[in-house]
């Protein structure tokens, strides 16, 4: 089974390599998810096949399949006839043909199958895995810092939540020589079976991504789980492949990045802002540091200080000023803030005293009147904060003793 197998990938891959060089339709599954003729084309060229040789096991096809929710019984095929789309689409020589034969989760039989580079990978449960008649081994590498890997970002899910998938790249790329990511999981695992890669890892896969390649890693004598460390089967959401000998400590990082339950940012972090009245203007900063531009002066409140000591001490550190609160303007939550920075800010009014300089965070320190205030330069959510300031101003002149709160 396993030699027919092969003979049907081999010739499938010749009609892949003739749309490569020839020509193909490109349409969208969705904003960025890409389907090509070759895609369908090579499909129903396997499905014909397989269903002529073996009629009594059901194909799966990627293009073909309505719902992949709940897995089958019994024996089937899983099959992506092209791993890769979006390279293919784009004249990347980097794509493949991923074929397993299941048994219930379980896969039997996994073929992963490069045209272009006529690599051919294979399994078969409890017989090895190989590299065109060649036998392969996951490597030896260890700890993580010595290691390469692989990754992807799933195209259903990044426009959503990116952070959920770049943090973990992030967390990756400063313990490890490398992060690879070339966008076809069927062959990032048959390179961690080769002992090419150590490591790959990636979630929101469907079924045919995996199945086959999941067989060549175990059968090379890898490791592979869930990013919560449970036995791993094509239905699940997360993958961690590996050598073997650094799945611990990638699991380090894994376990807590899991997208359905990691929370990329905790609480907002508390910051104040000082709008301080001196010589008859406000004074605004021009930032060092990113987001450039002008601001009000203030910063993060330190643990375990009061909110009132916080906007003394920032107001001292970027202005020079000595500053008496006058009153607490109002706190203000901008969800279009990086939450690098604050995403919470409470707002005080102050009088200033003092000689006016430009320190710290701030490269100058500036007083400007209503009507020289540049709007457009200033950065956070700091417009809309001094728009409200003024508007409370106007309406409030008359009665000043009414924007004083109690201590």
């Amino acid at each position: 089974m396993l030699a027919n197998l092969l003979e049907v990938v081999k010739e499938a891959g010749k009609l892949l390599k003739k749309y490569y060089y020839g020509s193909f339709e490109v349409n969208h599954k969705g904003p960025i998810d890409l389907v090509t003729t070759a895609d369908l084309e090579v499909e129903k060229f396997i499905v014909e096949a397989l269903t002529k040789l073996y009629p009594d096991i059901p194909v799966l096809g990627e293009e073909s399949m309505k719902s992949w929710d709940n897995p089958p019984q019994g024996l089937y095929f899983l099959l992506d006839p092209l791993d890769g789309t979006t390279n293919f689409a784009h004249g990347l020589p980097w794509f493949a043909i991923s074929l397993a034969l299941m048994r219930d989760l379980s896969p039997e039989l996994g073929i992963v199958y490069n045209p272009i580079t006529e690599e051919l990978f294979y399994a078969e449960r409890g017989l090895g895995a190989y590299l065109n008649e060649r036998p392969i081994k996951v490597s030896q590498r260890a700890p993580l810092i010595n290691c390469l890997l692989a990754t992807g970002f799933p195209v259903s899910k990044i426009m959503e939540k990116p952070k959920h998938f770049i943090i973990p790249f992030e967390d990756f790329m400063v313990r490890t020589r490398g992060v690879r990511r070339f966008g076809s999981a069927a062959l990032d695992l048959a390179y961690v079976a080769a002992g090419r890669y150590d490591g790959f890892f990636e979630a929101y896969l469907k079924p045919w991504d995996t199945a086959a390649g999941l067989l060549l890693v175990e059968e090379a004598g890898g490791k592979v789980t869930t990013y919560l460390n449970e036995p791993y089967y094509p239905w699940k959401d997360t993958i961690l492949a590996s050598n073997g000998l650094i799945h611990e400590e990638m699991l380090e990082i894994l376990r807590d990045k899991h997208p359905e339950y990691f929370k990329p940012f905790r609480n907002p972090l508390p910051a104040v802002d000082i709008i301080i009245e001196y010589q008859g203007g406000i004074v605004l900063i021009e930032r060092k540091n990113p987001p450039l531009g002008l601001a009000l002066p203030g910063g993060f409140i330190e643990y375990g200080e009061r909110v009132e000591e916080a906007a003394l001490r920032e107001a001292k550190e970027e202005t020079n000023l000595d500053i008496r609160i006058k009153y607490f303007l109002g706190y203000f939550s901008d969800p279009e803030r990086d939450p690098r920075f604050h995403t919470i800010s409470l707002v005080f009014v102050a009088e200033g005293e003092g000689k006016l300089l430009g320190r710290d965070d701030a490269k100058t320190a500036r007083v400007f009147k209503i009507d020289e205030i540049p709007w457009e330069k200033l950065v956070f959510d700091h417009a809309h904060i001094l728009k409200l300031y003024f508007e409370k101003r106007r309406n409030l002149k008359d009665d000043p003793e009414r924007l004083v709160l109690p201590t």
